[in-house]
C-alpha cells in the first residue's frame, strides 16, 4: 500500500525527497526495474539512495551517484575503486571531463591509478565519438606527466579507431609523433611512415636536436613531405653521407639540393665532385670559393 501511494506521488510530481528515496529503495528491494527508476527519477537524493545501494547492488549505487553529475563523485570514485568497477569509473572520467577529478585519479599516490589507466585505454576512450571527451583526457594524461600512458591511450585513438575524424585529426598525429619523439624513440619511425596528417617540417626539426639524434626519422619525414633541401642537409650535416646525398641529388634533380651537395663537397676538398655538382646545379655563384679550393 506504501508503495502504491509513493508511486502515486510520483505520478502526481511531488517533489519531496524523503518520499522519492523511500521509493526508490523499495524498487531497489523488490527489484522492480531500479535501473530505471535511478536513471529518469528527478527528485531522490543520488547520496542517500547510493549509499543504501553500495551493500546491495554497487552497478545501481554507481547508477545514483553518476545522476548526480559532479555532487557525488568521491562516493562513485570509492564505490568503484572497492567493487573492482574500474570500467566503469573510466567511462565516467571520460564522460564527466572534469579536470580536478582527472588529477585526483591519476594522482600517484592512488594505488588503483594504472587499473583505471588500463580501461581507459582499452575501452572508455575507444568508446567515445565526442572530441571533447579525447581532448580532456589527453590534457589529463599530459598534465600527469604519463608519456608512455599517453603513447598508448592516443595509439587506441589515431591508429585503431574507426572514427576518421580522430584518425586523421592532426593535432592528435602531432602529439602522438612528439611524444613518441620525446619518451619512446623506438616507435617514431613507425608514426611517421603509418599516418599522413601532421606537420613533418616542425616534427622533424624537433627529432634531430641534439637532445634526441633522431637523424633517420627526421630525413624521412623531410622525404614524405617533399622537403627535399632540408632532407639533403640532414645526409650532409647530420648523418656525414656525402655519397647518400649525392645518390638523392641525382634522384630529385632540382638546382638547391645540387648546390647543398657541391657546397659540402668543397668544404671535403672533393673539388671535381663539387664542380660537378654545381654544373648540374646551374648554379654558378660559387666560383671564387671553387677557385681559391683549387
Amino acid at each position: 500500500m506504501l508503495q502504491s501511494w509513493l508511486e502515486q506521488s510520483n505520478q502526481m510530481g511531488v517533489q519531496e525527497p524523503a518520499l522519492h528515496n523511500a521509493l526508490a529503495m523499495i524498487y531497489i528491494d523488490i527489484n522492480k526495474d531500479p535501473q530505471n527508476f535511478l536513471i529518469n527519477n528527478q527528485y531522490y537524493d543520488s547520496k542517500v539512495v547510493g549509499k543504501y545501494c553500495e551493500e546491495r547492488n554497487p552497478d545501481l549505487a554507481y547508477t545514483a551517484y553518476k545522476r548526480a553529475w559532479g555532487e557525488c563523485d568521491d562516493e562513485l570514485i570509492e564505490v568503484t575503486n572497492k567493487n573492482y568497477l574500474f570500467k566503469m569509473q573510466a567511462r565516467y572520467l571520460v564522460e564527466r571531463q572534469n579536470e580536478g577529478l582527472w588529477a585526483k585519479v591519476l594522482n600517484p599516490e592512488n594505488k588503483n591509478r594504472q587499473l583505471v589507466i588500463d580501461q581507459v585505454v582499452s575501452t572508455a576512450l575507444p568508446e567515445t565519438n565526442n572530441a571533447e571527451d579525447v581532448s580532456t583526457t589527453v590534457k589529463a594524461f599530459m598534465e600527469a606527466e604519463l608519456p608512455n600512458e599517453l603513447i598508448g591511450l592516443l595509439e587506441r585513438v589515431v591508429l585503431h579507431s574507426t572514427n576518421s575524424n580522430f584518425s586523421n585529426n592532426k593535432s592528435l598525429q602531432n602529439l602522438l609523433i612528439l611524444t613518441a619523439i620525446k619518451a619512446d624513440k623506438g616507435k617514431v619511425m613507425d608514426y611517421i611512415n603509418r599516418l599522413d596528417n601532421y606537420e613533418g617540417a616542425e616534427l622533424a626539426a624537433i627529432a634531430q636536436e641534439d637532445q634526441y639524434q633522431l637523424y633517420d626519422e627526421a630525413l624521412c619525414m623531410y622525404k614524405k613531405f617533399s622537403l627535399n633541401h632540408d632532407a639533403v642537409k640532414v645526409l650532409l650535416y647530420k648523418l656525414n653521407n656525402v655519397r647518400g646525398s649525392v645518390e638523392f641529388a641525382e634522384k630529385i634533380n632540382t638546382p638547391e639540393v645540387w648546390t647543398e651537395v657541391g657546397k659540402a663537397q668543397l668544404d671535403q676538398q672533393m673539388i671535381k665532385e663539387s664542380i660537378e655538382s654545381f654544373i648540374k646545379a646551374q648554379n654558378p655563384a660559387m666560383y671564387m670559393a671553387v677557385i681559391n679550393v683549387a
